[in-house]
């Protein structure tokens, strides 16, 4: 049985009531304990060939544009870098978290490198993810695809209004260009003093690699170089990186969760949708698409969270929420044209032209 996935209750109220049920059920329960130790250990040749894996698929789909015969070629092969370029990110990923191994500098090393193709400053990506993790659907804290209602909407700059329009829905391939721009340069976004530091020592290293890269590839390629070799294949990452993460945590039947009904326990299984990918698509992306149990234990690498989200199953049965992987068209076109602004009674989404729905109940807490 998948709660929430099908035979989901239409009205709002059900919906929530059948969520907040299965928070409260989870409370004082410890989700990582039902996977087995085994599979928190790390592998480092596992890591290191999904690694080498995305490393050679973005550099190979470049080659390929250079060598295409016919500029309509173009777009796959950046879409086929752009899939390595994500399965880097997804790398790093596990970096971030300590999962690819058990030497912290080496996960830096890693990290760092694999995140180049994006020019994203590895601690930067890492701290604010971090806070994703902590705060998942939390409608005040979470830092990913956090939507707004639509007073706070009215309120907003013209340009921010017109960043958050674009990046729910016909831009939405685009939104983590926008995360990139808001967190990844900006030390002064992190509170604690050791982050700042850890970010700006990663800003150095881009800065660096910068510039000694981009001066080379226009040196040897020129302008148009520039545009087809690195611009759209990072555009390419960044629609990859953008659709799944939104993917993840938005639908018309996932709230966001208020101070107070909001339970980091309950966050951690109940709030995420996870896709079943093909198997070679699952190798290529290393499993980023089983999310529910990398947010209950985000120490498990990622060649290892099938087998952890099989122990989730068996231990909370009902509690995952996962759609077959023919259903994200269909998913994705009713996000971007449905799931814009928040709605303050019901938890839900509505579009930019519908109103909030209408009257329910006051919502009760659920204590964390």
């Amino acid at each position: 049985m998948q709660a929430l996935a099908t035979g989901v209750p239409q009205h709002p109220k059900a919906r929530f009531d059948e969520l907040r049920e299965q928070m409260t059920t989870l409370q004082g329960q410890s989700l990582a304990a039902a996977i087995p130790r085994e599979l928190y250990e790390p592998r480092l040749g596992r890591g290191l060939l999904g690694f080498f894996t995305s490393y050679l698929l973005w550099a190979g789909g470049i080659v390929g544009v250079a060598l295409a015969p016919s500029a309509w070629l173009y777009l796959p092969l950046w879409l086929v870098s752009g899939l390595g370029g994500w399965g880097l990110h997804c790398i790093a990923h596990d970096c971030g978290h300590g999962s690819f191994s058990r030497s912290q500098r080496l996960n830096s090393l890693i990290g760092h490198l694999a995140l180049l193709p994006l020019v994203y400053p590895f601690h930067a990506w890492k701290h604010v993810h971090n806070l994703h993790h902590a705060n998942t659907n939390s409608l005040e804290k979470d830092t990913d695809w956090r939507p707004v209602d639509a007073l706070t909407f009215q309120r907003m700059p013209l340009v921010d209004k017109l960043v958050y329009m674009g990046t729910r829905s016909v831009f939405f391939w685009l939104g983590t260009v926008h995360y990139w721009l808001v967190s990844g340069f900006r030390p002064g976004f992190f509170p604690q003093a050791k982050a700042r530091a850890e970010v700006r020592r990663s800003i150095v290293y881009v800065v660096l690699f910068s510039a000694v890269f981009f001066p080379a590839l226009v040196y040897a390629t020129g302008w148009m170089g520039l545009l087809l070799y690195f611009v759209a294949p990072w555009v390419a990452i960044h629609a990859w990186f953008s659709t799944t993460t939104y993917m993840h945590h938005t639908t018309e039947d996932l709230p966001f969760l208020r101070q107070g009904e909001w339970s980091l326990v309950g966050s951690k299984l109940l709030l995420t949708t996870d896709y079943r990918y093909p198997k070679v698509l699952l190798f290529l992306t290393h499993n980023i698409s089983i999310h529910a149990a990398h947010h209950v234990a985000p120490k498990v690498p990622f060649y290892n969270l099938l087998q952890a989200q099989e122990a989730l199953k068996t231990a909370f049965p009902g509690m995952l929420r996962e759609k077959d992987f023919s259903s994200i068209p269909r998913e994705l076109l009713r996000a971007v044209t449905r799931c814009h602004l928040y709605d303050p009674e019901t938890g839900y989404y509505h579009s930019f032209i519908e109103k909030p729905g209408g009257s329910v109940e006051p919502r009760t807490a659920v204590s964390s």
